[in-house]
C-alpha cells in the first residue's frame, strides 16, 4: 500500500482528522475540480478564479478553508495574497488595500513593484495575472512554501508537492527517496540540495526569486539590484534606531491585525530583540514559551524570569512526556509526515508539541522570532572557520546536510546546487553582499525553514514573523560582519527598545555553538572541501 492509500483509509476511519491533512494549503492550476469533497480535500478546501492564461485557460486556485485568501482585480490585472501581509512602512495591513498598492506599482513597472512587495512583512505568496501573463514570488524569507511545474501538461503551483503527487500519482525521485531515508540526513535540519522537491515534476520556488509564466514557467531573481550601504560607527546607532522602529510597527500592525496575539518566547536573543521592541505594547499580547523535551526548560524558564523582570506574565505550556498520553498520536504522526512530502521528519518529542498546539486555542496568532539570524553570520559560528568570499557548490551542500558515507548522495547535491546556483545567478557574491549570508537566508531559511512552517500550519493558531520583511533585513547586513557576528546589531536594537530587559543578566547557551558540536562541524568541513574540485 502506498502512502496516500494509507492516508485516505486512515482519514475513512479517523474523519475528525480529514481537516488536517495539506491543512493551509493551497493549489493553483488550470486544471479543474469539480468534486471538492473528495480526497484530498473533503469538503475543507475553497475555490477562486484568478483570471485566465493567455490561451484562454481558466486558471483556479483551491485553497484550505484555514490559508487566508485574498483577491483584487483591477482592469485586466488580477491579483492575489495567499496567507497574510502587513507593511510598517505604510501602517497598511488590509490585505485587500495591499494588493491595490500592488497593482498601482506594477503598472509604474517591474522594478517599483518588487519595491513595494519587499516592504511587506508577513508569511504569503504574491500571484499577479497580467493578461495571462503570471508573476509569482513569495515573502522575505520563503515562509510560504512554494513548489511549481507543469504535470501531465497542466500548471501547477502548490504549497505542498505531496498534495500535487496524490492527485497526480507522482513517484518520488529515487534519489531523493535514498536521501531522505539516510541517518545523517537529519543532522542538520532536513531539507533538499538546490531546488529539488521529492518528484521531478516540481520545483521550489525560494527567497528573492520570483517565476514567470507565459505557456513555461522561467525562474528570474529581482533581489539584490545593487549594492548595500556599508555604514560607518557614527551611523550604527540610528541605524539601529531605524530596526527597532520598524520591528515596533510589525508588532503594532500585529496587535491591530489579530484579536488574540501572542509572542512565543526563548532566552535566546531572537526573542529577547522581539520581546524588547515590543515595549510600549506589553499589555496588547499574552507571553508564553514551552517545552516539550527536558533541553528545553531551561529555555522556557528563562523567558519566564525576562518576564517577571520587567512586569510581564507569562505561560509555559509543558508538552506531554509520552506519546501515550496525546490521543490518536500515531494517527496525526502519520498526517503531519504526509503533509511534510516526507521532506522533514519530525521526532516524536516535535510531534507531540504540534499536536498540543493543534488542540490549544488561547491565542489566534503566534509571534515567532525567526529570520534575524540571516543578518548575525551564523553560519560562519556554526562552522567556526572563517569561510571563503565565493562558497562552491559543495560549500552549499556539505552545509546543507553531512553525507556520511555516500559520496554518490554528495555528488548528486553538488550537482544540483551548481545547477540551480547558476539559474539565480548565486555562483558568486551578489555586489557586496556576502556568499554565506545568502546561503543562510535563501536555503536555511528558505528550504528549511518554510518545510518546518509547512509542518507547523497543522497549529490551530497563525503563525506572523515580525521580522520577516527584505528592506529590515537587509539594514541588518549593512553593518560590518564582525559586529554582526558578535550579535551587536541585535544587542543595540534591545538596548534601544527596552534597557532594563538589556541590562538583565539572564541567557541560554545556544546548542549550535557548544564548543564540542562546532569542534565537529569544523573537522566536516575540512574533511569535504580540502580536495573538493568545482
Amino acid at each position: 500500500m502506498n502512502k496516500s492509500e494509507e492516508i485516505k483509509e486512515i482519514l475513512v476511519e479517523y474523519p475528525q482528522y480529514q481537516e488536517a491533512l495539506f491543512v493551509r494549503g493551497y493549489l493553483i492550476t488550470n486544471d479543474d475540480f469539480s468534486n471538492l469533497n473528495s480526497y484530498p480535500f473533503y469538503g475543507y478546501w475553497n475555490h477562486s478564479e484568478l483570471g485566465k492564461l493567455e490561451d484562454g485557460n481558466v486558471l483556479n486556485i483551491y485553497y484550505h478553508s484555514k490559508q487566508d485568501f485574498f483577491i483584487y482585480k483591477e482592469g485586466d490585472i488580477i491579483a492575489a495574497i495567499i496567507g497574510h501581509a502587513y507593511n510598517p512602512f505604510d501602517m497598511k495591513y488590509d490585505e485587500v488595500e495591499i494588493l491595490k498598492d500592488c497593482i498601482a506599482e506594477f503598472k509604474k513597472g517591474r522594478k517599483a513593484f518588487f519595491e513595494k512587495v519587499s516592504e511587506l512583512t508577513g508569511i504569503h505568496l504574491i500571484v499577479l495575472n497580467d493578461r495571462g501573463k503570471l508573476i509569482v514570488l513569495q515573502d522575505c524569507a520563503g515562509m510560504k512554501a512554494c513548489y511549481y511545474g507543469l504535470i501531465q501538461n497542466r500548471l501547477c503551483i502548490t504549497s505542498h508537492p505531496q498534495l500535487a503527487a496524490d492527485i497526480y500519482n507522482l513517484q518520488m525521485d529515487r534519489n531523493i527517496e535514498e536521501l531522505i531515508r539516510k541517518w545523517f540526513f537529519s543532522l542538520t535540519g532536513r531539507y533538499l540540495p538546490g531546488d529539488l522537491s521529492p518528484y521531478k515534476e516540481l520545483r521550489r520556488l525560494g527567497p528573492n526569486t520570483f517565476i514567470h509564466y507565459n505557456s513555461k514557467f522561467e525562474l528570474k531573481r529581482f533581489y539584490p539590484t545593487k549594492e548595500h550601504p556599508e555604514i560607518n560607527p557614527d551611523q550604527y546607532k540610528e541605524t539601529t534606531r531605524q530596526i527597532a522602529d520598524l520591528i515596533n510597527r510589525n508588532i503594532r500592525l500585529c496587535a491591530q491585525k489579530w484579536e488574540r496575539p501572542a509572542i512565543s518566547l526563548s532566552g535566546g536573543i531572537d526573542s529577547r530583540t522581539t520581546l524588547a521592541c515590543a515595549n510600549g505594547l506589553y499589555d496588547k499580547f499574552k507571553y508564553y514559551s514551552f517545552h516539550s523535551k527536558p533541553q528545553e526548560v531551561q529555555d522556557a524558564n528563562a523567558a519566564h524570569r525576562i518576564c517577571e523582570e520587567i512586569g510581564l506574565k507569562h505561560e509555559i505550556y509543558a508538552i506531554p512526556e509520552n506519546n501515550t498520553d496525546i490521543d490518536d498520536f500515531e494517527i496525526l504522526k502519520k498526517i503531519i509526515f504526509h503533509n511534510s512530502s516526507y521532506i522533514d521528519a519530525p521526532r516524536d518529542h516535535e510531534i507531540r508539541k504540534f499536536i498540543y498546539l493543534y488542540r490549544l486555542n488561547d491565542f489566534d496568532v503566534e509571534l515567532k522570532s525567526w529570520i534575524s539570524e540571516i543578518g548575525r553570520a551564523m553560519l560562519e559560528k556554526k562552522v567556526g572557520v572563517k569561510l571563503p568570499k565565493n562558497l562552491t557548490p559543495r560549500h552549499f551542500s556539505i552545509f546543507q546536510t553531512r553525507y556520511f558515507g555516500s559520496m554518490k548522495l554528495l555528488k548528486h547535491a553538488d550537482y544540483h546546487y551548481k545547477d540551480y546556483l547558476k539559474r539565480i545567478n548565486l555562483e558568486q557574491p551578489l555586489y557586496n553582499y556576502e556568499h554565506p549570508d545568502f546561503f543562510y537566508w535563501e536555503f536555511r531559511w528558505g528550504s528549511w525553514g518554510s518545510n518546518v512552517v509547512t509542518v507547523q500550519n497543522i497549529f490551530n493558531h497563525t503563525v506572523t514573523m515580525p521580522l520577516n520583511n527584505r528592506k529590515l533585513i537587509d539594514m541588518f547586513l549593512w553593518f560590518p560582519h564582525d559586529y554582526r557576528k558578535q550579535n551587536m546589531v541585535n544587542k543595540e536594537i534591545i538596548r534601544h527598545s527596552n534597557e532594563q530587559l538589556a541590562n538583565l543578566d539572564i541567557s541560554v547557551a545556544n546548542n549550535y555553538l557548544r564548543w564540542n558540536r562546532i569542534c565537529i562541524e569544523k573537522l566536516y568541513y575540512y574533511y569535504r572541501t580540502c580536495f573538493y574540485k568545482s
